[in-house]
């Protein structure tokens, strides 16, 4: 799921803001918008993107989250009672 949103981060952003004049109806045009999510297969380049496109603490909580649950759950504290079978 973390790898899903960090590899299309860059064609979401890209497709958000051609509504504003930017992405695939910016100046670039297509060439520039393909050019973002080519180079947002590399996760820095997706931070990046959100900073500037002011969802940064968006892209924080969709990452920091899963992991949060999973290490709760992992680790077994909502269910101290439960046996874990082997």
């Amino acid at each position: 799921m973390l790898l899903g949103v960090w590899l299309t981060g860059g064609l979401f952003m890209t497709l958000a803001a051609t509504e504003c004049g930017g992405g695939f109806a910016g100046p670039d045009g297509i060439r520039g918008g393909l050019l973002m999510i080519v180079l947002s297969l590399i996760p820095l380049v997706t931070c990046m993107q959100a900073v500037y496109d002011g969802s940064a603490l968006a892209l924080l909580a969709v990452t920091i989250g899963p992991l949060l649950i999973w290490c709760v759950l992992a680790s077994g504290v909502p269910f101290p009672f439960r046996r874990h079978l082997r």
